[in-house]
């Protein structure tokens, strides 16, 4: 996880980096180009999308719903010829022409027919745009009951044969089948009246005829409706440019169609539409999408249940999205029309910018050749006039130290020159005590020649000869050199004990660290109070660090006073107090490291000085 936020953070930066190289007006510039296209992308995306979804989504409702509706106009009609065909079924005429048709005259079959086409005649002229209504009797004599008779309705042979064993294996149901010139006989080979041509393509309802008495079969119907009366239910629908509406039978045969595109009695060109049709509306989907030739569609279907026919709608994608791509191409034309507008007001606004920082550098380059009387004259309260002020001020600031610098030397020179007159040679203080010392070691004189010695000794360590750090034994020896020359000023009133890891004594330390501390216990913890003091010096490694740890057993400190001890810059023999130390060690090693007090007073005070641990000028 760290690897990855510290890889995100170094791309972060080299990104910021990149973008530094170019000028501002270009960061700009970039930048509304960015806010505007991402915008200008995502709406254009958006819009496609939804807008499209939606068009096909209330097309294929409504599509559904024309369907539904084709399909209850075209069941209604078909059950009127179904109950049609019932009335003509179960007629006297009928019934009586076909139990008799072998006993009966040519005069007698004549007159019964005759007598039937004056009574469909009545029905079906105005009602119905049925063209013919044949009789067939079990010999399939036939029996023209309805229509032109010069040019009545003949199937084929081949046609005819099939479809009256199918209406015989059916026992009285009905059987739907669609024809045309191909499946039917004509009496010249090209008919020119408008009659024969409206009969063109038609819908044939044949069933077999029962008895009434007996319930066998003794007969069959036929009445044929030109295809037409079906499609002009549909033909006025507008479902999209380009589409088609038509019905199909259940083994994918053209019923119905207003369009040549989709001739009727063939097989629809692609048998998979059917089939995806059986499939979907076993699932219970009356819409879905499909393909042919390259393109696709939506399908929406609607069941006549009654004849196992499907009303179908196909419309194609390219009006279902022609809506939306006309959005998208508008909104495309706003995009960029503020895209432009969107660069235009980059330059403008980076011009603003950059005029004033143009100026600030050209200042500015001056002043880095050394001519510090310039300045930049920008009233604006933006960021740019205030670092324009700002930079105003700095080199008015700047003449003012210059000033005070020039000033500062020369007060220097003179001081400089005066403590050189004063300045006393430290090597010749060095052996001026030596010379005493020597002067108490021949007259024997071994306590004077002892403090002398312990002062060469300070002497030597205050004069800071050698690295910042020291060895802390040397630290030690320099307390003990310290101790010695007290012992006489107090005259035997206190006692030092030592308790030093022996480890300890190789590690390195800030040179006069434990000396302030000791005297510190001295001069305010043993010199006032009465009797015999005590000072217990332990140094020791605790977790990587040195410890020192200085008691005593003096008059301790107050505890007002003791909140404020460490911030008294107070002084000693080095002209360092207990706050120097603690300020040096944080400033050399940090904020975690440096002095604490406890005090009780009248009882003790014991300081911990915390140090790291350091040996070879590194940390154990």
């Amino acid at each position: 996880m760290l690897r990855i936020i510290s890889g995100k953070k170094d791309f972060v930066f080299s990104v910021g980096r990149m973008f530094r190289n170019f000028k501002i007006r270009t960061r700009l510039v970039l930048l509304f180009i960015i806010l505007a296209l991402l915008p200008l992308i995502v709406t254009v995306v958006i819009v496609y999308k939804d807008t499209g979804d939606a068009l096909q989504s209330k097309i294929s409702t409504y599509s559904v719903q024309v369907m539904s509706q084709v399909s209850q106009n075209i069941k209604r009609e078909l059950d009127r010829l179904q109950n049609d065909s019932v009335e003509i079924e179960f007629s006297d005429v009928v019934q009586q022409t076909l139990l008799h048709y072998n006993q009966m005259s040519p005069w007698e079959i004549e007159n019964a027919q005759y007598t039937m086409r004056q009574n469909l005649a009545k029905k079906f002229s105005f009602l119905h745009d049925v063209s013919d209504v044949l009789i067939y009797t079990r010999q399939r004599k036939k029996i023209n009951a309805y229509g032109d008779y010069g040019i009545s309705f003949n199937l084929k042979k081949e046609y005819l044969k099939p479809y009256l064993d199918r209406l015989y294996r059916q026992g009285g149901g009905v059987v739907w089948i669609p024809v045309n010139t191909d499946s039917e006989e004509h009496l010249v080979k090209y008919a020119t009246s408008a009659e024969q041509l409206s009969k063109s393509n038609g819908v044939v309802m044949g069933r077999a005829v029962k008895s009434l008495s007996e319930g066998d079969i003794i007969g069959y119907l036929m009445i044929r409706t030109n295809e037409r009366y079906l499609s002009n239910i549909y033909k006025d629908i507008d479902i999209g440019q380009d589409a088609d509406i038509f019905v199909l039978d259940r083994n994918g045969v053209v019923v119905s169609s207003r369009s040549s595109r989709v001739p009727v009695t063939s097989r629809y060109p692609d048998g998979n539409l059917i089939q995806n049709i059986r499939d979907n509306f076993k699932n219970g989907s009356y819409v879905f999408n499909y393909e042919f030739n390259g393109q696709r569609y939506l399908v929406s279907y609607a069941p006549i249940q009654s004849v196992g026919w499907f009303v179908v709608g196909k419309i194609p994608y390219s009006y279902l999205h022609s809506d939306a791509q006309q959005m998208y191409a508008d909104a495309i034309y706003i995009g960029i029309s503020c895209f432009i507008a969107a660069v235009f007001l980059a330059y403008l606004f980076s011009a603003s910018i950059l005029a004033p920082l143009k100026r600030l550098r050209k200042v500015m380059n001056q002043a880095e050749q050394g001519n510090l009387s310039v300045s930049v004259s920008d009233g604006s309260n933006d960021e740019i006039g205030e670092i324009t002020q700002h930079f105003n001020n700095m080199l008015t600031e700047i003449n003012n130290l210059l000033e005070n610098v020039k000033n500062t030397e020369h007060q220097k020179r003179l001081a400089e020159l005066k403590a050189l007159q004063a300045q006393i040679n430290p090597h010749f203080l060095s052996n001026t005590l030596n010379t005493v010392r020597f002067l108490a070691k021949a007259q024997k004189a071994q306590n004077i020649e002892s403090i002398i010695t312990s002062l060469i000794q300070l002497f030597h360590m205050t004069m800071g000869k050698g690295d910042d750090l020291i060895p802390i034994r040397e630290e030690i020896e320099y307390i003990k050199n310290y101790i010695n020359i007290q012992e006489y000023r107090y005259l035997n009133k206190f006692k030092i004990n030592y308790g030093l890891e022996p480890e300890i004594l190789g590690y390195k330390i800030p040179r006069l660290i434990l000396q302030p501390v000791v005297e510190n216990a001295l001069l305010h913890g043993i010199g006032p109070m009465e009797g015999q003091g005590l000072i217990v010096i332990k140094g020791f490694v605790y977790e990587n660090d040195i410890k020192f740890v200085i008691t005593d057993n003096g008059t301790g400190i107050p505890p007002q006073k003791l909140e404020t001890i460490l911030q008294k810059r107070s002084t000693g023999l080095n002209g360092m107090g207990i706050a120097n130390v603690n300020e040096r060690i944080k400033l050399y090693f940090g904020r975690q490291y440096g002095l604490s007090i406890e005090s009780v007073p009248d009882l003790y005070t014991t300081v911990e000085v915390t140090l790291p641990a350091v040996r070879q000028g590194r940390e154990a």
